[in-house]
């Protein structure tokens, strides 16, 4: 009984969501919990104050592409002023300023369309017909 005690005694658990922690793990919170709770400083501190990503990586101590890729993944964006062009990030595809994720609207009803591409060109439906690449028949 004391074995199974010791062995099972061995493990470490996060403090805030009890997830099992590697051996030799150095802190009380796994890297999970330690992003979101980072992510929630970083957005109070943005609703609070008129920064840029490059401000808030500092006043953080983030790299300033985890906080890009906040923006990417539309859990934050650059503030839209009236009359004022938007800072922000480029559409992947087509390079027009966004103030979130990674596609403008305009590509991203594109992505949603009937087709569901980017790049649909109709003029590929009569190049992709199948057709045999020799003319021998074996």
């Amino acid at each position: 009984m004391d074995n199974k005690k010791s062995f099972f005694g061995n493990y470490k658990y996060c403090t805030v969501c009890h997830r099992l922690l590697e051996t030799g793990y150095e802190f009380d919170v796994c890297p999970s919990c330690i992003e979101r709770e980072a992510f929630k400083q970083v957005r109070e501190y943005i609703r609070n104050n008129e920064v840029t990503e490059r401000e808030v990586a500092e006043r953080f101590g983030l790299p300033l592409q985890r906080v890009k890729s906040w923006i990417r993944e539309g859990r934050i964006q650059y503030q839209d002023k009236p009359g004022q062009k938007a800072l922000g990030n480029r559409c992947a595809r087509c390079g027009e300023l966004i103030i979130q994720g990674e596609f403008c609207p305009k590509c991203l009803n594109l992505l949603r369309s009937p087709k569901g591409t980017l790049v649909y060109n109709p003029l590929d439906d009569e190049e992709s017909r199948m057709r045999f690449l020799n003319n021998k028949r074996d």
